[in-house]
Formats: C-alpha cells, structure tokens, sequence
C-alpha cells in the first residue's frame, strides 16, 4: 500500500500547483515558484499522490471562505 504524501499548493491567479514535501526537490521547486510570484497555499493535506491532493484542496477551498482560511489540514 502507498503511503500517503504531506502537499502544500502553490498558488498564482487561478494556478494550483499541489506540491509533495517528500519529493526530494520540494525545496528547489518551492523556491523557484516563489521567484515567479507563487504564493503557499495555507491548506495542506495528506494525499497518495497529486491529483488525490488537489481533490481535497478544491473540497476544503469550497468549504472556507477566503476570510476563513487559517491554518487547515485533512488527514
């Protein structure tokens, strides 16, 4: 069985990139989004892979308005 993977999401206008901080160029990716003016999305989940991920992220985006968004996890 797959483990599951934490995911942040990278944010810039409508683009939601989920990234999985086990990839070994997390950090690398990460710092080259900021540099193109991506923002850190502060949901976050546990995901088998990206596309699990990004369901969960559009799950919680519809759940929480944009004054509501704190810190969020789904495990």
């Amino acid at each position: 069985m797959m483990s599951k993977q934490r995911f942040i999401f990278l944010l810039k206008g409508e683009v939601v990139t989920p990234q999985s901080l086990d990839d070994p160029d997390a950090g690398e990716i990460i710092r080259a989004a900021l540099c193109q003016s991506f923002a850190i999305s502060h949901l976050h989940v546990l995901a088998k892979n990206s596309r699990e991920a990004l369901a969960k992220y559009q799950l919680l985006s519809e759940g929480y308005s944009s004054e509501k968004k704190m810190e969020v996890s789904l495990f």
